[in-house]
């Protein structure tokens, strides 16, 4: 990602897909919505790192490296934080396999069990198909039970009808 990406005002990155480094699987870019948690970590670390100058030069990305390294100049653009992730994986002790898509995964689920709008979501992510989106739909044990529970109305022992 490029600061250019970055609408931190509105609270939204802007997922280019027209650049050769930066390709969706649909071909398509996209806004994608910030928390404002993340909005307001961007913001530090945009405070940090935007008008730091290596040799002379602004990078124009968001995560770049800030040393030189084997093949990479300070400024140069992070190519992947595979490594690091799966190091945090490690030290957090998650199941050996876990996977960076598994966030993903358990951000749409999550999203889709407390009710969001499936369409939203579905641009949020970037499909193509809702059916994409749909397959994420997997409900804990304790949202079926609200299938079957009927609420109690105001007064004790009665059913609402």
């Amino acid at each position: 990602m490029r600061w250019d990406d970055l609408d931190l005002a509105e609270g939204f990155v802007w997922v280019d897909s027209s650049r050769k480094d930066h390709r969706t699987k649909s071909g398509r870019g996209r806004w994608i919505p910030l928390t404002s948690r993340l909005s307001e970590a961007l913001s530090e670390h945009r405070a940090g790192y935007r008008l730091v100058t290596y040799g002379g030069r602004r990078s124009p990305w968001i995560f770049h490296h800030t040393r030189r390294r084997r093949n990479a100049r300070p400024g140069d653009r992070i190519g992947s934080l595979r490594r690091a992730f799966h190091t945090a994986c490690e030290r957090a002790k998650l199941p050996h396999g876990f996977r960076g898509h598994d966030l993903r995964h358990r951000r749409v689920t999550t999203w889709l069990a407390a009710g969001k709008d499936l369409t939203k979501v579905k641009e949020i992510v970037g499909h193509a198909d809702i059916r994409t989106t749909m397959h994420y739909q997997h409900l804990s044990r304790e949202h079926l039970r609200d299938v079957v529970e009927e609420p109690l109305s105001g007064k004790k022992g009665k059913r609402a009808s």
